[in-house]
Protein backbone atom coordinates (compact mmCIF):
# COMPACT_ATOMS: atom_id res chain seq x y z
CA UNK A 1 0.00 0.00 0.00
CA UNK A 2 2.40 2.43 0.87
CA UNK A 3 4.64 1.77 -2.12
CA UNK A 4 1.41 2.76 -4.49
CA UNK A 5 1.44 6.35 -2.68
CA UNK A 6 5.23 7.08 -3.55
CA UNK A 7 5.55 9.16 -6.59
CA UNK A 8 9.02 10.14 -8.17
CA UNK A 9 8.63 13.38 -7.09
CA UNK A 10 7.67 12.56 -3.34
CA UNK A 11 10.71 10.58 -2.81
CA UNK A 12 13.18 12.81 -4.51
CA UNK A 13 12.07 15.07 -1.26
CA UNK A 14 11.91 12.61 1.43
CA UNK A 15 14.03 10.11 0.52
CA UNK A 16 14.17 6.08 -0.42
CA UNK A 17 10.93 3.78 0.46
CA UNK A 18 13.59 1.84 2.78
CA UNK A 19 14.02 4.62 5.01
CA UNK A 20 10.83 5.82 5.33
CA UNK A 21 9.95 2.15 6.63
CA UNK A 22 13.23 2.34 9.16
CA UNK A 23 11.80 4.71 10.94
CA UNK A 24 14.06 7.73 9.62
CA UNK A 25 11.41 9.68 7.91
CA UNK A 26 7.79 10.09 9.43
CA UNK A 27 5.46 7.33 8.03
CA UNK A 28 3.88 8.73 4.67
CA UNK A 29 0.20 8.44 5.98
CA UNK A 30 1.57 11.64 8.59
CA UNK A 31 2.26 14.17 6.03
CA UNK A 32 0.24 16.87 4.52
CA UNK A 33 -1.22 16.50 1.57
CA UNK A 34 -1.37 20.52 1.65
CA UNK A 35 1.40 21.47 3.05
CA UNK A 36 3.28 20.02 -0.42
CA UNK A 37 0.80 21.29 -2.75
CA UNK A 38 1.83 25.10 -0.79
CA UNK A 39 5.65 23.94 -1.20
CA UNK A 40 5.00 23.14 -4.75
CA UNK A 41 3.23 26.22 -5.97
CA UNK A 42 5.39 29.37 -6.96
CA UNK A 43 4.23 32.98 -5.46
CA UNK A 44 4.85 36.29 -7.27
CA UNK A 45 4.27 39.37 -5.50
CA UNK A 46 4.13 42.83 -7.08
CA UNK A 47 5.47 46.30 -6.57
CA UNK A 48 4.40 48.27 -3.71
CA UNK A 49 1.89 45.16 -2.58
CA UNK A 50 2.43 43.38 0.92
CA UNK A 51 1.26 40.11 -0.43
CA UNK A 52 1.67 37.62 -2.20
CA UNK A 53 -0.12 36.20 -5.38
CA UNK A 54 -0.24 32.66 -7.15
CA UNK A 55 1.56 32.33 -10.61
CA UNK A 56 -2.21 32.11 -11.99
CA UNK A 57 -2.81 35.72 -11.17
CA UNK A 58 0.55 37.21 -11.71
CA UNK A 59 -0.43 35.55 -15.22
CA UNK A 60 -3.45 37.17 -15.56
CA UNK A 61 -2.41 40.39 -14.73
CA UNK A 62 0.37 40.09 -17.45
CA UNK A 63 -2.10 39.54 -19.85
CA UNK A 64 -4.19 41.98 -18.85
CA UNK A 65 -1.01 44.55 -19.15
CA UNK A 66 -1.64 45.41 -15.12
CA UNK A 67 0.22 48.94 -14.16
CA UNK A 68 2.66 47.53 -11.60
CA UNK A 69 3.87 44.83 -13.93
CA UNK A 70 5.64 48.22 -16.03
CA UNK A 71 8.56 47.88 -12.92
CA UNK A 72 7.81 44.26 -11.81
CA UNK A 73 11.37 42.09 -11.62
CA UNK A 74 9.13 39.08 -12.49
CA UNK A 75 8.10 40.60 -15.95
CA UNK A 76 10.01 37.59 -17.48
CA UNK A 77 7.89 34.94 -16.34
CA UNK A 78 5.65 34.60 -19.23
CA UNK A 79 4.32 31.47 -18.10
CA UNK A 80 2.11 29.36 -20.96
CA UNK A 81 0.82 32.40 -22.26
CA UNK A 82 0.74 32.49 -26.14
CA UNK A 83 3.31 33.68 -28.22
CA UNK A 84 1.66 37.01 -29.66
CA UNK A 85 1.18 38.13 -26.37
CA UNK A 86 4.53 37.67 -25.07
CA UNK A 87 5.81 39.55 -27.92
CA UNK A 88 3.60 42.65 -27.71
CA UNK A 89 4.76 42.57 -23.47
CA UNK A 90 7.94 42.89 -25.00
CA UNK A 91 7.62 45.58 -27.11
CA UNK A 92 5.88 47.51 -24.67
CA UNK A 93 8.76 47.08 -22.01
CA UNK A 94 11.17 48.52 -24.30
CA UNK A 95 8.59 52.03 -24.80
CA UNK A 96 7.87 52.10 -20.50
CA UNK A 97 9.26 54.37 -18.39
CA UNK A 98 10.70 53.61 -15.87
CA UNK A 99 9.84 53.87 -12.37
CA UNK A 100 10.74 57.66 -11.03
CA UNK A 101 12.78 57.91 -7.63
CA UNK A 102 9.53 59.85 -5.56
CA UNK A 103 12.53 62.05 -3.77
CA UNK A 104 12.98 65.33 -5.27
CA UNK A 105 14.91 67.94 -4.29
CA UNK A 106 12.30 69.76 -2.02
CA UNK A 107 10.73 66.98 -0.67
CA UNK A 108 8.25 63.82 -2.31
CA UNK A 109 6.35 64.31 -5.38
CA UNK A 110 4.20 61.48 -7.39
CA UNK A 111 1.50 60.64 -9.10
CA UNK A 112 -1.77 59.83 -7.03
CA UNK A 113 -2.25 56.02 -6.59
CA UNK A 114 0.19 55.21 -9.41
CA UNK A 115 2.95 56.20 -7.85
CA UNK A 116 1.93 57.73 -4.28
CA UNK A 117 -0.91 56.44 -2.29
CA UNK A 118 -2.33 55.92 1.27
CA UNK A 119 0.35 53.41 2.44
CA UNK A 120 3.13 54.76 0.67
CA UNK A 121 2.37 58.43 1.86
CA UNK A 122 1.88 56.56 5.45
CA UNK A 123 5.44 54.77 5.24
CA UNK A 124 7.18 58.36 4.13
CA UNK A 125 5.82 59.77 7.11
CA UNK A 126 6.60 57.63 9.50
CA UNK A 127 10.27 57.74 8.40
CA UNK A 128 10.20 61.34 9.00
CA UNK A 129 8.69 60.60 12.24
CA UNK A 130 11.30 58.01 12.94
CA UNK A 131 14.08 60.57 12.28
CA UNK A 132 11.99 63.13 14.76
CA UNK A 133 12.27 60.27 17.53
CA UNK A 134 16.33 60.19 16.92
CA UNK A 135 16.69 63.40 17.99
CA UNK A 136 15.09 63.20 21.22
CA UNK A 137 17.49 62.68 24.08
CA UNK A 138 16.53 59.54 26.03
CA UNK A 139 14.50 59.97 29.05
CA UNK A 140 15.47 58.00 31.95
CA UNK A 141 13.42 56.68 35.17
CA UNK A 142 14.34 58.58 38.07
CA UNK A 143 14.94 56.71 41.23
CA UNK A 144 11.99 55.99 43.09
CA UNK A 145 12.10 56.65 47.33
CA UNK A 146 10.74 54.42 49.42
CA UNK A 147 7.45 54.82 51.04
CA UNK A 148 6.93 54.21 54.62
CA UNK A 149 4.35 51.63 55.60
CA UNK A 150 2.63 54.35 57.41
CA UNK A 151 2.35 56.33 53.83
CA UNK A 152 0.89 52.92 52.24
CA UNK A 153 -1.99 54.79 51.21
CA UNK A 154 -0.35 56.81 48.61
CA UNK A 155 2.37 54.21 47.49
CA UNK A 156 0.63 53.57 44.45
CA UNK A 157 0.91 57.03 43.60
CA UNK A 158 4.38 58.13 44.47
CA UNK A 159 6.14 55.98 42.09
CA UNK A 160 4.22 58.11 39.58
CA UNK A 161 5.65 61.53 40.16
CA UNK A 162 8.89 60.38 40.28
CA UNK A 163 8.67 58.41 36.83
CA UNK A 164 10.26 60.64 34.00
CA UNK A 165 7.74 59.59 31.06
CA UNK A 166 9.64 60.58 27.54
CA UNK A 167 6.93 62.80 24.86
CA UNK A 168 6.47 61.80 21.19
CA UNK A 169 7.34 64.55 18.97
CA UNK A 170 4.94 67.24 18.10
CA UNK A 171 4.48 67.17 14.43
CA UNK A 172 1.93 69.72 12.73
CA UNK A 173 0.21 68.45 9.33
CA UNK A 174 -1.67 70.09 6.89
CA UNK A 175 -2.74 69.23 3.41
CA UNK A 176 -3.92 71.53 0.02
CA UNK A 177 -7.34 71.78 -1.95
CA UNK A 178 -6.35 69.21 -4.16
CA UNK A 179 -8.96 66.22 -4.58
CA UNK A 180 -6.38 63.89 -3.37
CA UNK A 181 -4.96 65.29 -0.32
CA UNK A 182 -7.79 63.99 2.50
CA UNK A 183 -7.03 61.03 1.40
CA UNK A 184 -2.80 61.35 2.04
CA UNK A 185 -3.27 62.86 5.00
CA UNK A 186 -5.34 60.52 6.67
CA UNK A 187 -2.89 57.82 6.10
CA UNK A 188 -0.10 60.47 7.43
CA UNK A 189 -2.01 60.97 10.31
CA UNK A 190 -2.36 57.73 11.27
CA UNK A 191 1.58 56.29 11.03
CA UNK A 192 2.51 59.79 13.36
CA UNK A 193 0.20 58.47 15.85
CA UNK A 194 1.31 55.05 15.57
CA UNK A 195 4.98 55.77 15.57
CA UNK A 196 3.99 57.87 19.26
CA UNK A 197 3.81 62.02 17.92
CA UNK A 198 1.56 64.01 19.01
CA UNK A 199 -0.22 65.34 15.74
CA UNK A 200 -1.27 69.15 15.49
CA UNK A 201 -3.72 69.06 12.48
CA UNK A 202 -4.36 72.61 10.84
CA UNK A 203 -7.12 70.62 7.75
CA UNK A 204 -6.98 72.48 4.64
CA UNK A 205 -3.95 75.14 4.52
CA UNK A 206 -0.98 76.04 2.46
CA UNK A 207 2.96 76.07 2.87
CA UNK A 208 3.56 79.43 4.38
CA UNK A 209 0.69 79.02 7.06
CA UNK A 210 2.25 75.44 7.91
CA UNK A 211 5.61 77.13 8.50
CA UNK A 212 4.54 79.83 10.45
CA UNK A 213 1.96 77.20 12.44
CA UNK A 214 4.90 74.89 13.16
CA UNK A 215 7.30 78.05 14.58
CA UNK A 216 4.56 79.59 16.84
CA UNK A 217 3.57 76.09 18.03
CA UNK A 218 7.08 75.57 18.77
CA UNK A 219 7.18 71.64 17.06
CA UNK A 220 9.68 69.61 16.16
CA UNK A 221 8.37 69.44 12.61
CA UNK A 222 5.94 69.62 10.26
CA UNK A 223 4.47 67.30 7.12
CA UNK A 224 2.57 69.17 4.46
CA UNK A 225 0.34 67.29 1.84
CA UNK A 226 0.68 68.99 -1.27
CA UNK A 227 1.66 68.76 -4.91
CA UNK A 228 2.32 72.12 -5.65
CA UNK A 229 4.47 72.90 -8.34
CA UNK A 230 3.70 69.70 -10.22
CA UNK A 231 0.51 68.45 -12.85
CA UNK A 232 -3.05 68.50 -11.15
CA UNK A 233 -2.38 64.49 -11.15
CA UNK A 234 0.45 64.71 -8.71
CA UNK A 235 0.85 64.45 -4.70
CA UNK A 236 3.39 64.75 -2.20
CA UNK A 237 4.94 65.40 1.18
CA UNK A 238 6.86 69.03 2.22
CA UNK A 239 8.50 68.08 5.44
CA UNK A 240 9.98 70.72 8.29
CA UNK A 241 11.73 70.37 11.56
CA UNK A 242 12.56 72.61 14.40
CA UNK A 243 11.79 76.65 13.99
CA UNK A 244 10.43 75.95 10.70
CA UNK A 245 13.52 74.22 8.61
CA UNK A 246 13.20 73.21 5.21
CA UNK A 247 13.93 69.58 4.66
CA UNK A 248 15.71 69.86 0.92
CA UNK A 249 18.11 67.50 -0.69
CA UNK A 250 21.57 68.11 0.82
CA UNK A 251 20.22 69.09 4.24
CA UNK A 252 17.94 66.26 5.35
CA UNK A 253 16.11 64.51 2.78
CA UNK A 254 18.75 61.97 1.96
CA UNK A 255 18.01 60.50 5.77
CA UNK A 256 14.44 60.28 5.41
CA UNK A 257 14.68 58.39 2.00
CA UNK A 258 17.80 56.26 3.49
CA UNK A 259 15.43 55.07 6.31
CA UNK A 260 12.23 54.96 4.34
CA UNK A 261 14.76 52.23 2.15
CA UNK A 262 16.13 50.01 4.92
CA UNK A 263 12.29 50.64 6.94
CA UNK A 264 11.95 51.00 10.43
CA UNK A 265 9.83 50.12 13.99
CA UNK A 266 7.52 51.55 16.23
CA UNK A 267 10.24 54.10 18.11
CA UNK A 268 6.93 53.99 21.22
CA UNK A 269 4.98 51.43 22.27
CA UNK A 270 2.67 53.94 23.34
CA UNK A 271 0.60 55.90 20.41
CA UNK A 272 0.26 59.42 19.78
CA UNK A 273 -2.05 62.10 20.08
CA UNK A 274 -4.37 64.11 17.58
CA UNK A 275 -6.01 67.81 17.97
CA UNK A 276 -6.48 70.59 15.59
CA UNK A 277 -5.41 74.01 15.37
CA UNK A 278 -6.64 77.09 13.88
CA UNK A 279 -3.85 79.42 12.74
CA UNK A 280 -5.29 82.11 10.40
CA UNK A 281 -6.39 84.40 12.84
CA UNK A 282 -2.45 84.47 14.25
CA UNK A 283 -1.11 84.22 10.88
CA UNK A 284 -3.03 87.00 9.71
CA UNK A 285 -2.10 89.21 12.72
CA UNK A 286 1.38 89.10 11.78
CA UNK A 287 1.27 91.35 9.05
CA UNK A 288 -0.74 94.05 10.51
CA UNK A 289 2.68 95.85 11.03
CA UNK A 290 3.52 96.01 7.73
CA UNK A 291 -0.11 96.38 5.71
CA UNK A 292 -0.20 100.01 6.88
CA UNK A 293 0.48 103.88 5.75
CA UNK A 294 0.60 102.60 1.94
CA UNK A 295 0.06 104.75 -1.02
CA UNK A 296 -3.21 104.18 -2.96
CA UNK A 297 -2.17 101.30 -5.72
CA UNK A 298 -4.07 99.40 -8.10
CA UNK A 299 -3.04 95.68 -7.92
CA UNK A 300 -3.74 92.62 -10.07
CA UNK A 301 -3.19 89.47 -8.03
CA UNK A 302 -3.43 85.83 -9.84
CA UNK A 303 -3.61 83.22 -7.11
CA UNK A 304 -5.36 79.31 -6.94
CA UNK A 305 -5.25 79.41 -3.47
CA UNK A 306 -8.06 79.89 -1.52
CA UNK A 307 -6.47 80.89 1.56
CA UNK A 308 -4.32 82.88 0.57
CA UNK A 309 -6.76 85.30 -1.30
CA UNK A 310 -9.10 85.53 1.67
CA UNK A 311 -5.93 86.69 3.66
CA UNK A 312 -5.06 89.74 1.07
CA UNK A 313 -8.91 90.54 0.81
CA UNK A 314 -8.99 90.91 4.89
CA UNK A 315 -5.22 92.50 4.68
CA UNK A 316 -6.77 95.10 1.88
CA UNK A 317 -10.18 95.70 3.36
CA UNK A 318 -9.03 98.76 5.31
CA UNK A 319 -6.37 99.93 3.14
CA UNK A 320 -6.39 102.34 0.33
CA UNK A 321 -5.41 100.11 -2.36
CA UNK A 322 -8.01 98.97 -5.02
CA UNK A 323 -7.06 94.90 -5.15
CA UNK A 324 -8.69 92.93 -8.11
CA UNK A 325 -7.84 88.81 -8.68
CA UNK A 326 -6.98 87.07 -11.85
CA UNK A 327 -8.44 83.45 -12.03
CA UNK A 328 -5.78 80.94 -13.00
CA UNK A 329 -6.22 77.06 -12.26
CA UNK A 330 -4.00 74.51 -9.91
CA UNK A 331 -1.27 73.65 -12.70
CA UNK A 332 2.43 73.89 -13.20
CA UNK A 333 3.88 76.97 -14.23
CA UNK A 334 7.22 78.69 -15.08
CA UNK A 335 7.39 82.23 -13.48
CA UNK A 336 10.20 82.88 -15.39
CA UNK A 337 8.90 81.93 -18.68
CA UNK A 338 7.01 84.77 -20.66
CA UNK A 339 5.45 81.95 -22.95
CA UNK A 340 4.05 80.60 -19.71
CA UNK A 341 0.20 80.61 -20.40
CA UNK A 342 -0.62 82.47 -16.84
CA UNK A 343 1.72 85.02 -17.63
CA UNK A 344 0.55 85.63 -20.91
CA UNK A 345 -3.10 85.91 -19.02
CA UNK A 346 -1.72 88.52 -16.63
CA UNK A 347 0.19 90.11 -19.13
CA UNK A 348 -2.99 90.71 -21.47
CA UNK A 349 -4.77 91.47 -17.91
CA UNK A 350 -2.77 95.03 -16.81
CA UNK A 351 -2.89 95.57 -20.35
CA UNK A 352 -6.50 95.81 -20.98
CA UNK A 353 -6.77 97.39 -17.46
CA UNK A 354 -4.35 99.58 -16.21
CA UNK A 355 -3.01 98.81 -12.90
CA UNK A 356 0.31 99.38 -10.79
CA UNK A 357 1.65 96.74 -10.58
CA UNK A 358 0.61 92.67 -11.16
CA UNK A 359 1.68 89.90 -9.33
CA UNK A 360 1.46 85.80 -9.57
CA UNK A 361 1.62 83.74 -6.59
CA UNK A 362 2.68 79.99 -7.36
CA UNK A 363 0.33 77.30 -5.58
CA UNK A 364 3.28 76.90 -3.32
CA UNK A 365 2.06 80.40 -1.40
CA UNK A 366 6.22 80.84 -1.53
CA UNK A 367 7.45 81.73 -5.17
CA UNK A 368 5.63 84.51 -7.23
CA UNK A 369 6.63 86.93 -10.14
CA UNK A 370 5.95 90.68 -10.16
CA UNK A 371 4.55 92.86 -13.28
CA UNK A 372 5.27 96.46 -13.68
CA UNK A 373 2.04 98.74 -15.30
CA UNK A 374 2.79 98.33 -18.76
CA UNK A 375 2.41 94.31 -18.55
CA UNK A 376 6.21 93.29 -18.62
CA UNK A 377 7.32 90.45 -16.59
CA UNK A 378 10.03 91.93 -14.12
CA UNK A 379 13.40 90.59 -13.98
CA UNK A 380 13.88 88.76 -9.59
CA UNK A 381 17.12 90.51 -10.15
CA UNK A 382 15.77 93.73 -10.08
CA UNK A 383 13.07 92.72 -7.86
CA UNK A 384 15.52 91.45 -5.10
CA UNK A 385 17.73 94.32 -5.83
CA UNK A 386 14.94 96.53 -5.13
CA UNK A 387 14.29 95.07 -2.15
CA UNK A 388 17.72 95.23 -0.72
CA UNK A 389 18.10 98.58 -1.55
CA UNK A 390 14.34 99.38 0.84
CA UNK A 391 16.10 96.79 3.69
CA UNK A 392 19.56 99.16 3.63
CA UNK A 393 17.43 102.08 4.69
CA UNK A 394 15.20 100.03 7.55
CA UNK A 395 18.16 97.53 8.75
CA UNK A 396 21.27 98.21 10.11
CA UNK A 397 22.80 94.95 8.97
CA UNK A 398 23.54 94.75 5.18
CA UNK A 399 24.05 91.04 4.39
CA UNK A 400 22.32 90.04 1.61
CA UNK A 401 22.32 86.20 -0.31
CA UNK A 402 21.38 85.69 -3.89
CA UNK A 403 21.56 83.23 -6.27
CA UNK A 404 23.95 82.64 -8.56
CA UNK A 405 22.13 83.37 -11.79
CA UNK A 406 21.12 86.81 -10.09
CA UNK A 407 24.68 87.43 -8.78
CA UNK A 408 25.83 87.82 -12.53
CA UNK A 409 22.81 89.82 -13.70
CA UNK A 410 23.53 92.21 -10.39
CA UNK A 411 25.90 94.72 -11.49
CA UNK A 412 27.83 97.28 -9.52
CA UNK A 413 26.32 97.60 -5.76
CA UNK A 414 26.05 100.84 -3.33
CA UNK A 415 28.56 100.50 -0.76
CA UNK A 416 28.16 98.83 2.57
CA UNK A 417 26.40 96.30 0.88
CA UNK A 418 27.90 92.20 1.64
CA UNK A 419 26.33 90.49 -0.52
CA UNK A 420 26.90 86.33 -0.96
CA UNK A 421 26.00 83.71 -3.30
CA UNK A 422 23.54 80.53 -1.67
CA UNK A 423 22.55 77.51 -3.28
CA UNK A 424 19.35 77.41 -4.88
CA UNK A 425 17.06 75.11 -2.16
CA UNK A 426 14.85 76.16 0.09
CA UNK A 427 16.60 74.83 3.30
CA UNK A 428 20.08 76.11 1.65
CA UNK A 429 18.29 79.70 1.79
CA UNK A 430 17.33 79.13 6.02
CA UNK A 431 20.53 77.59 7.06
CA UNK A 432 22.76 80.92 4.98
CA UNK A 433 20.56 83.28 6.15
CA UNK A 434 20.69 81.55 9.77
CA UNK A 435 24.86 81.57 9.78
CA UNK A 436 25.38 84.75 8.10
CA UNK A 437 23.09 87.38 10.01
CA UNK A 438 21.51 87.79 6.40
CA UNK A 439 18.12 89.98 6.91
CA UNK A 440 17.33 89.05 2.96
CA UNK A 441 17.85 86.34 0.47
CA UNK A 442 16.49 86.42 -2.86
CA UNK A 443 17.10 85.77 -6.64
CA UNK A 444 15.68 84.44 -9.85
CA UNK A 445 14.30 81.96 -8.49
CA UNK A 446 11.47 83.80 -7.62
CA UNK A 447 12.20 83.16 -3.37
CA UNK A 448 12.22 85.94 -1.28
CA UNK A 449 13.48 85.05 2.33
CA UNK A 450 13.11 87.65 4.77
CA UNK A 451 14.48 87.92 8.69
CA UNK A 452 12.10 87.66 11.14
CA UNK A 453 11.86 85.44 14.37
CA UNK A 454 13.12 82.82 12.06
CA UNK A 455 13.89 83.04 8.01
CA UNK A 456 10.43 83.61 6.26
CA UNK A 457 9.77 82.91 2.84
CA UNK A 458 6.14 83.98 2.20
CA UNK A 459 4.46 85.73 -0.61
CA UNK A 460 2.53 87.98 1.18
CA UNK A 461 5.22 89.31 3.53
CA UNK A 462 6.91 90.18 -0.34
CA UNK A 463 4.25 91.67 -1.48
CA UNK A 464 4.18 93.43 1.72
CA UNK A 465 7.92 94.72 1.00
CA UNK A 466 7.17 95.50 -2.06
CA UNK A 467 4.06 98.04 -2.03
CA UNK A 468 6.27 99.75 1.86
CA UNK A 469 9.08 100.21 -0.71
CA UNK A 470 7.05 101.82 -3.57
CA UNK A 471 5.17 104.49 -0.67
CA UNK A 472 8.37 105.97 -0.95
CA UNK A 473 7.91 107.33 -3.59
CA UNK A 474 4.96 108.64 -6.58
CA UNK A 475 6.24 106.65 -9.49
CA UNK A 476 5.29 104.12 -11.24
CA UNK A 477 6.72 100.64 -10.69
CA UNK A 478 9.25 100.48 -13.70
CA UNK A 479 10.30 103.78 -12.66
CA UNK A 480 11.11 103.01 -9.48
CA UNK A 481 12.59 99.93 -10.12
CA UNK A 482 14.93 101.45 -12.85
CA UNK A 483 16.23 104.23 -10.06
CA UNK A 484 17.22 101.35 -8.12
CA UNK A 485 19.28 99.91 -10.87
Amino acid sequence: MEADLISPDTESQFGPLTEINAGILPPLPQLQQPALLKSAEVFFQCPGENYPISKAIHLSRLAAFYPKCRECPHHAHTGNLSPELIERLKQTQHSRASAQNPFTREGVRGVYLNQINRTQAAHFAGAFSTLLWEAIPLQGVAPQKKVPRSQSATADVAPKGNQEQSRGPCVVIGFDERPSSPDIITGVASALRRNGCRVIDLGLTVPSILSFATNHLQAQGAIMVTGAQSGPAYTGLDFLLEHSQPVSAGRGLERIEQITQRGFGRASRQPGSQRTFHPMEAYRAQFQKHFHALRPLKIKIACSLRLVRETLNALFDKLPCELSWVEIPHQKRDLLNTQDRDVQKMQKQLQADSADLGLIIDDDSRRCAFFAETGTLLSNTKVSRFLMQSLSREQSSRNFLLDQAALEQLGDCPAGWNIQPHADTLADGYFQMMQQQAVYAGGQSGYHWFRDAVPTCDAILTLAHILAALSFSDAPFSEVLSQSA
